[in-house]
C-alpha cells in the first residue's frame, strides 16, 4: 500500500518549493478529488452533511478509502504546520487560542491516522501485509507524538516518536530506497531529544538508546512483527545501554585537541565523530586500491567524511545552544569542554575539506601545468600508450581559472580556523596555518597578495612574460617562507593518509624545486624577449608592414619571414561597388546614354492582319531619369512632412484625451421606463499623453481619459466587451457602485471575483441595472492601473428620481496625476524604502498635479519631488513637458440650473469641491437622492460622488472651479512635500463662463480657454471671490494636526436625509463582525493590517473561485477568519439571510481612511440601493466608554463609501440579500495594494447554487484567466 511513499513523495514534491500553507493547499485539492472519485463528495456544493466513516470493507473494495483516510490525517497535520509556522517568528511562545487551534488540528490527524491502524490491522478483510500495518502505526505514532508534543506531553510523545522510530528502522532493513531517512533526521530524531531533554534524561544517551528505552515493550505484536524484519534492533545488551551508544560500539569517550584531552558531552558528538572516524577508515581503504580513481571519484569519496564531519560540528553547536537556554554559564565545566570540543571537531571538518579541494587540483596541488584531470577512465596500459595530446592555451587558462576558485576557497577556510575559539592564542599552531596559507599564496592570488604561480603561467601562456616573471619570483618567496616553517616544526601527515589540511615534506619540496626551475624559465624568456624588441627597434620602417601587403615591393633589406602576415588577424573593410550605382546604372535610361545592343534571338513570328500588335513589356528598365528623380524627391518631402508632424518643428506634444460631448452630457440620451441592452466596446491600451502638458505613461480606454460614459436607464442591462490591449500585463474592470444584484462575478475585483484580463484577451462584462439611480463610475481595478487614466462614469437615469429639475447637466472628475508610471511608484511603495522616503517605509507617494476632467497646466521649470527626473544631461526629462495644458472650462447660460455630477477619482488625495461666488444644493452622494443641503461646497473622499444643483445667478463672467486638497489630511504624515502641488496651491481650478445663447451657441457647452498659461484665454479674467475653501467637517478630530479650521471627514452621518425613507434593518450574531486597523511593521515594511491580517491576492485563483471549494462552518474559521484560503486572505462569514448584516470598523490609526463595500444592496423597502447604512459612529473604539456610539436608527444615511475619522468607529449594517464574495477596502490605492483589504462571503450556500447556474462559457473564460495570475 505504500503508505510511507505515498507521505513522504506527497510532502517533498510540497515542500521543496513552497511551505505548509502551499502543502496544505495541495491536499485540500487532492482530498476533493478523492471524493470526487469515490462519488461521495457534496453534491451540486451544497450544505455539508458528515460522511459514513471509512471501514476495512470499503478498503477492501476501494483502496482509494484508504487515501481519503490518509490525506485526512495529513491535511489536519499540515494545517497544524502551517500555524506554527506562522507563528514561529513571535518573541513570545505560542499562547491562548492559537495554540490550541493548534493542538486541535494534531489531534484530528492523529485520531485520522489511528482509524486507519484500526482499519489495517483487519488483515483478513483489507488483505494488508505487516509491512503495511507497520507502516501506518508508524505513521500514527509520529501524527500522535506530534500532538503529545504541542501539549507539553512528554513520556507520551516520547513513547510515540520512539515508536515511530523504532518501526521505521526495522522496516528500512527491508525496503529499498532511502524514504525514511529524512522522516528520521528531520523530524522524529529532533523531537525525540527534545522530548528526552525536556524528560531529563542525560545527553550521555544516544537517541537509538533513548528510543529503545521508551519503546512500548509490553506490545508484544508489534515486537513480534519487528523481529522479524530486525532480530537484533531491541535485543540490545545492558552494557551496551550504559554505554549509551547504540549501534556505534567505536564511538569515542573523549576527544583531545592540541595535547588537552575532554570528555564528550553527548552523544550525538560521539555518535558523529564515531561515524566520521569509519568515513575517515573507508576513505583511506578506497585511495589505497590500486585501481585508477578520477579526481572527481576522489573529491567524492571525501563527502562522506565531510558530512558526518559536519553533523559532529552541528551537533557540538546544538548542544552549546541548549545549555546556554538552560542559564549554564560560560565558566562551567561543560560548556568549556564543549568550547574545546567544538574547536576540534571544526578543524577537522574544515580540514577535510581543504584536502577535498586540494584532491580536486589536481597532483601535487596542481602545481604542474600539466596535471590537467583525468575525464575518461583509461588502464594503466592505455595510458602509456597514448601520445599526449597538446592543448590549446585557451584550454589552459581555463584549467588555471579552475584551480584559481579551488586555491582561494582552501584559503577561506584557513582564515575560518583562525577564528576559532582558542587558535589565535596558540602561537605553534597559527605559524603552522601561516605557512600553510604562504603555501597555497604560492600557488594562487589572493586579495591581499599579488598573483602567484597559477596567474603567472595565465600570463606566460598570452606572451606577457614581465608579468609572469614578477608573479613567479613572489610565489617562489611565498614557497621559501613555508618551507622555512615546516622545516622548523615539521608536519605530522603521512605520505600515504589522505590529505587533509596537513602539507607533507615531499609536497612543500616538490613545489620549491619546481619554483625555483621556473622561475629560471621566466628569466630566460623576459631575456630573449628583450633581445627581439632590440631587434625589432632597428628595423627599417617598411618592415613592420607585413609581407603579404608587400609583395610587389623587391625587399632590399632582405625578407622578414617573422612577419609574414597581420596576427592576429584583425577586421578590415574591403572596397566594393555600391550595390545602389549598380541599380541605378541598369535600370535607368540616362539622356544621352547609347542603349546596350540586344541579344540576338530567334525571329518572332508574323502576325496577323486581326491581332494587334502587344505592348512591349519593360518592367522596371522603363523608368526614367525623370520618373526616379522625381519619385526620390517626393520621398525625401513626405518624410521631411512626417519628421515635423512627429515634433521636429513643434515642440509640443498634442493628444486628444478628452471626450467633451460625454462630459457635457451632450448625448441626447433618452430617458425611458422600457429596458434595453446597452453595449459597449472599451480598448485598454497604454500610451504616452500629456493631460497637463507633462508627458507620461498612461492606461487610456478606446484612447481617452477619463474613459467612454456608459449611460442607462434603471432596469436597462449594460454590456461591455473588454479588450485587453496592455502589454504583459492583466487588467480588469470594476463598476463602482453597482448592486451586481445575481452576478457577482461581474464585479470586476481582479483576486476577488475574477481573475484578470490577460494581455491580448478578451472578456464580456454583462450586469442588470436593479433599483438603482444616480452617479456611479467604473474604473481598472488591478494594481494601480485607475491612476494612469483608466476610469470613467456610469450615469444612471429614472424618470422617478426623487430630485429637483435642473435645465442641464455636467460631469465632472477630480483626479490627480503621478508623472511617473503607477506600477514603477508602486514597486517602490511596496519596498522597505521608496525613491521620494529613502528613510522610512509606507510613506504614500504625493501626486505631481490635479486634473479636472482631465485637464490643468503645469510648470515645466518644476521638477517631480516623489520620483525626479533622471540626472545626467542625456536623459533630461525637460523634453516630457511639453507646456501645452489647458485648464478645464465650461460655459453656463445666466439663470440656468445646472447638475454638476461630481466623482473623486484619485488614487490618494480626497477635496472639497467649490465655486467662487456661488451656493451649491447638495442633491445626491453615492447614488443616494438626499433632502437637498444648501453648502458653500462638498467633500470628496477617493471614490464617493455627488450631485450639486448651481444655479447661474451672478453677474455675467467668468468664475473659478476649484477642488482644493485639505492639507491638514495629509502633509503633518508625510516626510516630504510635492513640488508640483506646492506649485499649484494644493489645488485644481477650471473655469465656469456664463454664455449668452448668441454668442456661444444654442445651448450650454464647453468654453474656449487658451492652453498653456494664458488662463484668460476668451472670456477675460475671472472676477469671482476665492472665499474659504477648506472643509469644515471633522475638525474636531485633528488631534495631533493642530487647532486648524480644516478637517478630513465627511459631513455629520445625521446630516443629509434619504429622500426614500428606510429604517435601519435587523441584525443577527452571526452576521456581525469587528474589524480594526492600525499600522504594524512587517519586518522592514510598514503596512496597514486590518485585524492583523494584510491582504495580498491569490497567486493563481479568485476568492469567488476558490469559495466554492470551501467548508463554511463554524468549526472551519479560526481567528484570523482566513479559512482555508490562506493567512494573506481575511474572509467575513455573512451566513443568515433572513437578517441583516453589521461591520463594525475601529480605526486605531491617525489618518481618515474610505472604506467602500462593494455590490451590496439594502432591504427593499420602496427601493434598493448600492448602499451600505451608516447607523453608528463615535470616538474611540467600539463599546469603549470614551464618548460611546452615535446610534441612528430610523433613517440612517446610505453610501457605499464612507470615510472613518482617526480613532473613532463607525458601525454599518446591510440587508444579506445579495449571495456573493464582496470587498470590502480602503480607496486609497497604494492601500489597497498594502494589504488594507479584505472580502465578504455572503450566504455561501447559495452563492454556490448562483455559480452552478452561470453561463458555462463565462465561467471556463473567468476562471481561465487564472492561469495566467489574477495580479499580474
Amino acid at each position: 500500500m505504500d503508505i510511507t511513499s505515498f507521505v513522504v513523495s506527497a510532502r517533498n514534491q510540497a515542500l521543496l518549493y513552497g511551505d505548509y500553507s502551499t502543502y496544505h493547499r495541495q491536499l485540500t485539492q487532492k482530498l476533493h478529488n478523492c471524493r470526487k472519485r469515490l462519488n461521495i463528495a457534496t453534491k451540486n456544493r451544497g450544505k455539508f452533511i458528515s460522511k459514513d466513516k471509512v471501514t476495512a470493507e470499503k478498503v477492501a473494495e476501494n483502496i482509494e478509502y484508504l487515501h481519503l483516510q490518509l490525506l485526512t490525517a495529513e491535511r489536519a497535520w499540515a494545517l497544524g504546520m502551517r500555524f506554527k509556522a506562522v507563528h514561529s517568528a513571535d518573541t513570545k511562545a505560542i499562547t491562548g487560542r492559537t495554540r490550541s487551534h493548534i493542538i486541535s488540528k494534531f489531534e484530528k490527524g492523529a485520531r485520522a491516522a489511528e482509524l486507519l491502524v484500526e482499519i489495517l490491522s483487519d488483515t483478513s478483510t483489507t488483505s494488508a501485509s505487516d509491512t503495511d500495518n507497520l507502516e501506518a502505526r508508524a505513521y500514527a505514532s509520529m501524527i500522535r507524538g506530534a500532538a503529545e508534543f504541542e501539549k507539553h506531553n512528554w513520556e507520551p510523545c516520547l513513547r510515540n516518536y520512539a515508536t515511530a522510530r523504532i518501526v521505521y528502522i526495522a522496516l528500512s532493513t527491508s525496503m529499498k530506497g532511502d524514504i525514511f531517512k529524512d522522516l528520521l533526521s528531520e523530524t522524529i530524531d529532533p523531537s525525540i531529544r527534545y522530548a528526552a531533554y525536556q524528560s531529563k534524561i542525560p545527553r550521555t544517551l544516544a537517541i537509538p538508546t533513548i528510543a529503545r528505552k521508551a519503546f512500548p515493550s509490553s506490545d508484544t505484536s508489534l515486537v513480534d512483527q519487528i523481529s522479524k524484519l530486525a532480530p537484533d534492533l531491541l535485543n540490545k545488551s545492558d552494557s551496551d545501554a550504559q554505554k549509551g551508544q547504540v549501534g556505534a560500539p567505536n564511538a569515542p569517550q573523549t576527544i583531545t585537541w592540541r595535547s588537552r584531552e575532554v570528555k564528550i558531552e553527548d552523544a550525538a558528538i560521539a555518535l558523529a565523530l564515531a561515524s566520521t572516524d569509519t568515513a575517515t577508515a573507508r576513505l583511506a581503504e578506497r585511495l589505497a586500491s590500486s585501481d585508477v580513481i578520477l579526481p572527481k571519484e576522489m573529491a567524492a569519496a571525501y563527502d562522506e567524511v565531510l558530512i558526518a564531519s559536519q553533523d559532529a560540528a552541528d551537533a557540538t553547536k546544538r548542544a552549546i545552544d541548549e545549555l546556554k537556554e538552560e542559564g549554564v554559564s560560560q565558566n562551567d565545566p561543560r560548556i568549556q569542554s564543549l568550547q574545546i570540543t567544538r574547536t576540534a571537531v571544526n578543524y577537522q571538518m574544515i580540514s577535510w575539506r581543504i584536502g577535498r579541494n586540494r584532491v580536486l587540483s589536481g597532483e601535487h596541488d596542481g602545481a604542474l601545468l600539466d596535471s590537467a584531470p583525468t575525464t575518461t577512465r583509461k588502464s594503466e596500459k592505455d595510458a602509456t600508450s597514448r601520445k599526449p595530446k597538446i592543448e590549446p592555451p585557451g584550454k589552459k587558462i581555463s584549467r588555471l581559472k579552475d584551480k584559481v576558485v579551488l586555491y582561494d576557497s582552501t584559503l577561506q577556510s584557513i582564515d575560518s580556523i583562525k577564528e576559532l575559539p582558542g587558535v589565535a592564542a596558540d602561537e605553534v599552531l597559527l605559524d603552522q596555518l601561516n605557512a600553510t596559507t604562504q603555501y597555497f599564496h604560492a600557488l594562487n592570488n589572493t586579495d591581499e597578495t599579488p598573483r602567484c604561480l597559477s596567474i603567472a603561467r595565465s600570463h606566460s601562456l598570452t606572451d606577457q612574460s614581465l608579468n609572469a616573471l614578477v608573479l613567479t619570483k613572489h610565489a617562489f618567496d611565498e614557497c621559501e617562507q613555508s618551507t622555512a616553517v615546516f622545516s622548523k616544526h615539521g608536519t605530522s601527515s603521512s605520505e600515504s593518509a589522505p590529505r587533509n589540511i596537513e602539507i607533507r615534506q615531499s609536497d612543500i619540496q616538490f613545489l620549491f624545486q619546481l619554483l625555483r626551475g621556473e622561475l629560471q624559465r621566466c628569466r630566460a624568456i623576459v631575456e630573449i624577449d628583450n633581445l627581439r624588441a632590440k631587434r625589432k627597434g632597428t628595423t627599417a620602417p617598411g618592415a613592420k608592414v607585413p609581407l603579404i601587403d608587400r609583395l610587389f615591393e623587391y625587399p632590399a633589406e632582405g625578407v622578414d619571414l617573422e612577419n609574414l602576415v597581420t596576427y592576429p588577424p584583425r577586421v578590415e573593410p574591403i572596397p566594393v561597388k555600391p550595390l545602389f550605382f549598380d541599380v541605378a546604372w541598369n535600370y535607368i535610361d540616362y539622356p544621352g546614354r547609347t542603349p546596350a545592343a540586344a541579344p540576338e534571338h530567334e525571329p518572332e513570328p508574323e502576325q496577323g492582319p486581326s491581332q494587334p500588335a502587344q505592348p512591349q513589356k519593360r518592367g522596371c528598365r522603363s523608368v526614367s531619369m525623370r520618373v526616379f528623380v522625381g519619385s526620390l524627391v517626393c520621398f525625401s518631402v513626405v518624410a521631411l512632412a512626417l519628421g515635423l508632424g512627429y515634433g521636429l518643428a513643434n515642440p509640443r506634444y498634442k493628444t486628444v484625451l478628452i471626450n467633451k460631448t460625454e462630459l457635457e452630457l451632450d448625448t441626447e440620451f433618452v430617458v425611458a421606463t422600457e429596458p434595453l441592452v446597452r453595449e459597449y466596446v472599451f480598448n485598454v491600451t497604454q500610451a504616452l499623453a500629456a493631460p497637463d502638458g507633462f508627458r507620461k505613461p498612461m492606461v487610456l480606454v478606446n484612447g481617452q481619459s477619463p474613459g467612454p460614459l456608459i449611460e442607462a436607464n434603471n432596469g436597462d442591462t449594460v454590456r461591455v466587451r473588454v479588450n485587453n490591449h496592455i502589454a504583459e500585463q492583466s487588467t480588469a474592470v470594476h463598476w463602482h457602485g453597482i448592486n451586481q444584484r445575481g452576478t457577482p462575478w461581474m464585479d470586476g475585483v481582479a483576486g476577488v471575483s475574477q481573475c484578470g484580463i490577460p494581455p491580448g484577451q478578451s472578456f464580456t462584462y454583462e450586469f442588470r441595472v436593479d433599483d438603482q439611480r444616480g452617479t456611479f463610475w467604473w474604473h481598472a481595478h488591478l494594481s494601480v492601473q485607475y491612476g494612469d487614466g483608466a476610469y470613467g462614469a456610469i450615469i444612471i437615469h429614472d424618470p422617478e428620481e426623487m430630485v429637483p429639475q435642473t435645465d442641464n447637466e455636467k460631469l465632472l472628475f477630480v483626479s490627480d496625476v503621478y508623472h511617473t508610471y503607477g506600477s514603477v511608484l508602486l514597486d517602490s511603495y511596496l519596498n522597505s524604502t521608496s525613491k521620494w522616503a529613502p528613510s522610512e517605509s509606507g510613506v504614500e507617494p504625493l501626486a505631481d498635479n490635479i486634473l479636472l476632467n482631465g485637464q490643468n497646466t503645469y510648470n515645466c521649470s518644476i521638477d517631480s519631488t516623489t520620483y525626479p527626473p533622471p540626472s545626467s544631461p542625456d536623459q533630461s526629462s525637460d523634453s516630457d513637458c511639453t507646456g501645452g495644458g489647458q485648464l478645464y472650462s465650461t460655459n453656463v447660460r445666466p439663470g440656468h440650473r445646472v447638475r454638476l455630477r461630481l466623482v473623486n477619482a484619485s488614487s490618494l488625495f480626497s477635496y472639497w469641491f467649490s465655486i467662487d461666488n456661488h451656493t451649491l444644493s447638495i442633491i445626491e452622494l453615492d447614488g443616494v437622492e438626499i433632502q437637498p443641503l444648501s453648502a458653500r461646497g462638498v467633500y470628496l473622499n477617493l471614490g464617493q460622488r455627488a450631485s450639486v444643483v448651481l444655479t447661474a445667478d451672478q453677474a455675467p463672467g467668468a468664475y473659478y472651479i476649484r477642488a482644493s486638497i485639505p492639507k491638514t489630511c495629509f502633509l503633518p504624515y508625510a516626510t516630504y512635500t510635492s513640488a508640483g502641488l506646492e506649485d499649484a496651491g494644493y489645488g485644481a481650478r477650471g473655469i465656469l463662463i456664463y454664455a449668452d445663447e448668441d454668442e456661444h451657441g444654442d445651448r450650454d457647452g464647453e468654453g474656449e480657454v487658451g492652453d498653456g498659461d494664458d488662463e484668460e484665454g476668451m472670456v477675460g479674467e475671472p472676477i469671482g471671490v476665492k472665499g474659504n475653501t477648506t472643509n469644515p467637517y471633522g475638525v474636531d478630530n485633528n488631534g495631533l494636526r493642530g487647532d486648524v479650521w480644516e478637517g478630513c471627514d465627511d459631513m455629520p452621518f445625521d446630516m443629509p436625509v434619504p429622500m426614500r425613507e428606510q429604517p435601519a434593518v435587523n441584525v443577527s450574531e452571526a452576521n456581525t463582525h469587528y474589524i480594526e486597523y492600525a499600522f504594524r511593521q512587517a519586518q522592514d515594511i510598514n503596512r496597514i493590517f486590518v485585524n492583523k491580517t494584510s491582504y495580498s491576492p491569490l497567486s493563481d485563483n479568485a476568492t469567488l473561485w476558490k469559495a466554492m471549494e470551501q467548508q463554511f462552518t463554524a468549526d472551519k474559521a479560526n481567528s484570523y477568519n482566513s479559512w482555508d484560503f490562506g493567512l494573506n486572505q481575511q474572509v467575513l462569514l455573512v451566513p443568515d439571510a433572513d437578517q441583516g448584516a453589521q461591520i463594525v470598523i475601529n480605526s486605531r490609526d491617525a489618518m481618515e481612511h474610505p472604506w467602500h463595500l462593494q455590490a451590496e444592496v439594502t432591504q427593499k423597502l420602496t427601493t434598493a440601493g448600492h448602499t451600505f447604512q451608516v447607523v453608528g459612529w463615535g470616538k474611540g473604539q467600539f463599546g469603549a466608554s470614551l464618548g460611546g456610539t452615535t446610534w441612528n436608527l430610523d433613517n440612517p444615511m446610505r453610501r457605499d463609501t464612507v470615510t472613518v475619522p482617526p480613532y473613532n468607529h463607525v458601525v454599518l449594517r446591510f440587508a444579506a440579500d445579495n449571495p456573493g464574495l464582496w470587498a470590502l477596502h480602503c480607496h486609497v490605492a497604494w492601500h489597497v495594494e498594502g494589504g488594507m483589504f479584505l472580502s465578504i462571503a455572503e450566504r455561501p450556500f447559495d452563492l454556490v447554487h448562483l455559480v452552478d447556474n452561470m453561463d458555462l462559457e463565462t465561467r471556463r473564460q473567468s476562471q481561465g484567466f487564472c492561469d495566467f495570475g489574477s495580479s499580474s
